[in-house]
């Protein structure tokens, strides 16, 4: 199992994740989407 809790992070000045909090149980498949350019 992942398990993130409260995650915070940022690119240069910008935050650019704010308190994002998941858990994956084994099985499970996840994509995380983010706008165009994103990744």
């Amino acid at each position: 199992m992942l398990t993130l809790d409260q995650v915070h992070a940022y690119y240069g000045k910008s935050h650019v994740l704010e308190g994002v909090s998941l858990e994956v149980r084994p099985g499970e498949l996840v994509t995380l989407l983010g706008r165009n350019g994103a990744g």
